[in-house]
């Protein structure tokens, strides 16, 4: 796909919350950083060293995302696929983009809310 025709249905927001990322058979789990968050998806930054990276990086996979947030009771779990990946490189840490697929209404209001709370803290 071409960068000109991709858009987002849906705004994201900066922030820099810690999470984990694994698969649906959790033979990995990964921590990581939430770069940008939104309704439809994230962008995910791997820590330096990531000894799961070529398997998070396969577009399309399935993966598992756990936000944990100040303003979270628990952990958040958000179901979503690899859409989009870039591997490290010396001078910058591995990046991916996540698209949500919602299977429970009580995460993705969970998800709205933490998008509006953290509206306030910024």
């Amino acid at each position: 796909m071409r960068v000109r025709d991709h858009f987002r249905a849906h705004g994201r927001k900066n922030v820099s919350l810690p999470a984990s990322l694994r698969d649906e058979h959790r033979s990995f789990e990964e921590e990581a950083r939430i770069k940008n968050l939104g309704l439809g998806g994230a962008c995910i930054e791997l820590f330096p060293g990531s000894t799961a990276e070529s398997q998070l990086l396969r577009l399309d996979a399935h993966v598992l995302l756990e936000v944990t947030a100040p303003s979270l009771w628990d952990p958040l779990v958000l179901h979503g696929r690899v859409a989009w990946a870039r591997r490290s490189a010396p001078d910058r840490p591995a990046r991916l983009g996540l698209r949500f697929e919602h299977q429970e209404q009580g995460n993705l209001f969970a998800l709205f809310q933490l998008l509006g709370a953290h509206a306030y803290e910024t």
